[in-house]
């Protein structure tokens, strides 16, 4: 005896084979930078938020700086051996300080250095193929010496205390 198909249902399995042929096709035809490494992910992102004086702040991440076109076939034109960690700034007046967020999963804390410089916060951390490297301008005056870290579950988190402006006083004439 022999079961009769439902033709409705075979026209679907037949159009989703044929469309997933149509992507192993364009996938098998995607031309990769000379300088990727097959298997090695690459990947580019941004985050957009509005800053203390009302302008939108875009900060991008990823190991790829940009990519050619939109579309599933692109790709990047330059791919970075280390990678550009996703980061939050916050500032808070509270207690006077900024709070700087960053992911990178797969480091310990101790391939994590960070590094203060004239308000400018340089990340890097390198474990096996694992590397990262972020500079993140803060524009304030930091007080790097009194500043904590604490790295947990791939997030670094860094709390440093804003630099007291320096008071204004008056010199005497003679």
């Amino acid at each position: 005896m022999k079961i009769k198909r439902n033709n409705l249902i075979d026209r679907i399995f037949e159009n989703m084979y044929y469309e997933m042929e149509s992507l192993n096709g364009m996938f098998n035809n995607i031309e990769f930078p000379k300088n990727v490494e097959s298997g090695k992910p690459y990947f580019y992102g941004y985050t957009m938020e509005v800053g203390p004086d009302g302008q939108p702040i875009v900060n991008t991440f990823g190991n790829a700086d940009q990519f050619n076109g939109s579309t599933a076939g692109s790709r990047p034109q330059n791919v970075s051996e280390s990678q550009d960690p996703a980061v939050d700034v916050l500032e808070s007046k509270k207690d006077n300080s900024i709070k700087i967020i960053v992911e990178m999963p797969g480091v310990t804390k101790e391939n994590i250095k960070v590094t203060e410089n004239q308000g400018m916060v340089n990340i890097t951390a390198e474990n096996g193929d694992r590397k990262y490297n972020k500079n993140i301008p803060t524009g304030k005056k930091l007080d790097a010496d009194k500043s904590k870290a604490n790295y947990l579950n791939g997030i670094l988190e860094l709390k440093i205390p804003l630099r007291k402006s320096e008071e204004e006083k008056n010199i005497r004439i003679d």
